[in-house]
């Protein structure tokens, strides 16, 4: 297992067209089967050090929310009890939510979360071994009437997962238990023969989120443009100084990504208005996915983490 490095991997395109073109179903039976490993790797790793503790953090459209459940699955498969707490459901009402200095909602603070709530709630898990947490309606910018009840023993692993979980100030409600912290992140680029880097990892990310947005929530790929800078400002004010202090760094990306993603770019993209700021961003990712030929899902596992961002 890894921890995270600065340095990109590296994903030859040429070789994964190759591969695609001559058997696409072994490609992503492969690349599937690789991420799940990792997986099973984890799961052995906080079973066998009896961490039961389990903070996940990673920027957006990293793939959390997947690998989180894959993670209780897993420890499910293994006899162990698991519970997932997403970390998004504290979010504040909108009209309590910091701002950036242009007057802009700031959504990506840590500042945005009811802290005071969780660490209520984990007091009361811990004395109690019982608590309803929250569920939060982001269409409505506030928490439903209905939550969600997790019992807890102290063989219970529990899984922390959203952007801030590697915040030190979630540390002091695990009650003193010891915790691994595992940072995901897309972290290959596609490379030329050459060595140039045709599809950066970063812009796969933005992909990942424009793709899923517009078909999960509802949102055009000029307002997740429109957010983008916001979105990396905030990953680098309020996530990567936190990142070293993981134990495990897991590398999200399918090889066969780019190509399965170039008919919904496109499409997303399609008729993008010339007269927004953003326009020249959303020419170049078109123009990046001019180097992977499309190939479409049928050979996607309904249990891919790449679901999260390729929906049916």
């Amino acid at each position: 297992m890894k921890r995270y490095q600065a340095k990109m991997e590296k994903i030859s395109t040429e070789q994964m067209t190759e591969s695609l073109i001559r058997d696409p179903r072994s490609v992503f039976a492969v690349e599937e089967a690789a991420f799940d490993s990792k997986i099973e790797e984890v799961c052995n790793a906080v079973i066998q050090q009896q961490t039961t503790m389990i903070l996940l953090a990673g920027p957006s459209a990293s793939g959390k929310t997947t690998t989180a459940k894959k993670l209780m699955a897993h420890l499910n498969a293994k006899g162990k009890s698991a519970e997932r707490i997403s970390l998004d459901n504290f979010y504040k009402p909108r009209n309590q939510l910091p701002a950036w200095k242009d007057g802009s909602i700031n959504f990506e603070s840590i500042d945005g979360l009811d802290l005071d709530y969780f660490h209520q709630l984990m007091r009361q898990l811990w004395e109690k071994r019982e608590a309803d947490f929250p569920l939060f309606d982001f269409q409505e910018s506030k928490r439903r009437e209905k939550t969600f009840h997790v019992a807890y023993s102290p063989d219970t692993f529990l899984i922390f997962e959203g952007i801030h979980a590697l915040n030190p100030q979630f540390f002091a409600a695990m009650d003193g238990h010891p915790c691994m912290g595992i940072y995901v992140s897309v972290h290959s680029d596609f490379v030329a023969q050459d060595g140039r880097v045709l599809l950066p990892a970063r812009q796969l990310r933005l992909t990942r989120r424009i793709i899923r947005d517009l078909a999960s929530r509802g949102s055009t790929a000029a307002n997740t443009l429109s957010m983008w800078d916001k979105v990396l400002k905030g990953e680098r004010l309020y996530i990567h100084p936190y990142r070293p202090t993981a134990n495990i760094h897991i590398n999200t990306v399918h090889g066969f990504e780019p190509f399965l993603y170039r008919e919904k770019i496109e499409a997303a993209l399609a008729d993008y208005p010339a007269d927004t700021p953003d326009y020249d961003t959303a020419m170049s990712l078109l123009k990046m996915f001019r180097h992977f030929p499309a190939c479409n899902g049928e050979f996607l596992s309904d249990r891919s983490l790449i679901r999260e961002f390729y929906v049916k």
